[in-house]
């Protein structure tokens, strides 16, 4: 079995924040009023630095107040993100445990047959977070200049165009098949280790075009090696005005955001549940979190709990379809 690899980071004090901190809204009434109880862990099941780690950490800052409660982010990496997550599934349902994690959540169980944890039923979720849109991205040495052009070629190509990810399974993977069933075309997938390799094949042309988060897929085209060609989500994104949705150009049901959520154990009591979705929706409005989120193509999104609920429920089953069209299992 993967071995855990596991980083915390320890917060007492930080930033003020109105009301009540997270790790007071961990405890009960009683012992609201005399503050300094256990600590709080929020545990990432990502390393520290990838894209829901930072915005975890933020989160957390944020809501942490001034006190003598201690808050601990804990990146438990291992097994695709299985390891955190089970262990928060197994957690003591106080609000003591929480976790932060991106959408892989409802993905994994198509994924992993043996999965030692259910989206639904081992967890009570906490509040929405954010959305990160992909984008398709493609090398300049392609050829193409938009959509349809990639489309027009791929079909046309002797053999396969092939197409890059950070590893078998992940949203990058998961999202250009569900863009290539949708556009009717064939495409090798070439797997990496991680996300920099891939992008650093993609911009050499040593692969042809893969997705990944429209921020840095901007950024890695302002040299000219690679073009962003269209957007996944319902809406254009303000980091990029000009890139248009697949929608826009002619290819439905590729509207799919990335998103990252918080959850609790399951029978978390809903008072909790209620009082930290609260202050979650609170630091989702401050202005300096809000232009963190916009220079990282990311849109809040918040509201109460039953909003998460209804995005697992409806993510779950599109990305059962996808994963179980393209035969992809990881145990």
């Amino acid at each position: 079995m993967t071995q855990p690899i596991s980083r915390r980071t320890v917060c007492t004090g930080g930033l003020a924040l109105s009301g009540l901190a997270l790790a007071d809204l961990a405890l009960s009434p009683a012992a609201l009023a005399q503050r300094g109880g256990p600590p709080v862990t929020v545990v990432v099941p990502y390393t520290a630095g990838s894209a829901p780690d930072l915005f975890g950490r933020l989160l957390t800052e944020h809501l942490r107040q001034l006190s003598n409660q201690t808050m601990i982010v804990e990146n438990r990496v291992g097994a695709s993100g299985n390891l955190g997550t089970l262990s928060v599934a197994r957690a003591t349902p106080d609000g003591t445990t929480l976790l932060v994690t991106a959408n892989t959540i409802v993905m994994n169980p198509s994924l992993f047959k043996s999965l030692q944890y259910d989206p639904v039923k081992s967890f009570e979720p906490v509040a929405a977070l954010v959305t990160a849109n992909f984008a398709l991205v493609v090398s300049a040495s392609l050829g193409v200049d938009t959509l349809a052009a990639f489309v027009e070629k791929t079909k046309a190509a002797k053999d396969p165009i092939n197409y890059g990810s950070p590893g078998i399974g992940t949203p990058h993977h998961l999202s250009m098949e569900l863009f290539r069933r949708r556009a009717g075309i064939e495409m090798v997938h070439v797997p990496y280790r991680g996300l920099a390799p891939a992008v650093t094949d993609l911009a050499g042309g040593h692969i042809s075009a893969m997705f990944m988060q429209i921020n840095a897929a901007t950024e890695l085209a302002k040299d000219g090696r690679v073009k962003v060609l269209a957007l996944m989500g319902s809406a254009r994104n303000p980091v990029a005005p000009s890139v248009a949705t697949f929608a826009e150009q002619g290819i439905t049901g590729v509207d799919v955001d990335n998103w990252w959520g918080m959850f609790a154990p399951a029978k978390t009591p809903a008072d909790v549940i209620q009082q930290i979705n609260a202050r979650v929706n609170e630091v989702l409005k401050l202005p300096e979190v809000l232009k963190v989120m916009e220079t990282q193509g990311q849109t809040p999104m918040g509201g109460p709990p039953e909003r998460l609920k209804e995005l697992v429920e409806i993510d779950r089953a599109r990305w059962a379809e996808v994963i179980k069209a393209a035969n992809i299992v990881l145990d």
